[in-house]
């Protein structure tokens, strides 16, 4: 699989199967979803990456408030369904511990509840600092 760590591709696999499904999980934990979202509270233009996006639910309460959002996730099931539920956000299948992106190309990075499934979460929480600009991220 492109873009995902060989250690990491049964996991792919697994998070990938749910597809749209995928998103009745996330409606279930919408309201810690919408806690986050408002915490970081997004202003227009900003550049948001959303880690272990998912079907993208997250990704499309930032771009609800006129935030710019990239959503990557390992499981290219649930990124086809998260494109075909928000075409205008930026999807990818990508790994979190390896992401293929410029540092400091965004505001602040989320990861609702992505951070604990990684296989190696220590490395992965630290390198996505490189990623955010904002102090609070």
């Amino acid at each position: 699989m492109a873009n995902v760590l060989s250690h990491n591709e049964r996991a792919a696999a697994t998070w990938g199967s749910g597809g749209r499904d995928y998103d009745r999980i996330s409606e279930g934990v919408s309201d810690a979803l919408a806690h986050l979202v408002n915490r970081i509270d997004p202003q227009p233009g900003e550049r948001f990456l959303d880690v272990a996006t998912g079907t993208g639910w997250t990704a499309r309460l930032l771009s609800s408030y006129g935030a710019a959002v990239t959503g990557i996730d390992i499981g290219a099931g649930v990124i086809d369904a998260a494109k075909a539920l928000a075409p205008e956000i930026d999807f990818r299948v990508a790994d979190a511990e390896a992401l293929p992106l410029e540092d400091a190309s965004f505001d602040a990075v989320t990861s609702s509840f992505g951070v604990m499934f990684v296989a190696q979460p220590e490395i992965a929480a630290v390198s996505w600092l490189v990623f955010a600009r904002r102090a609070d991220a």
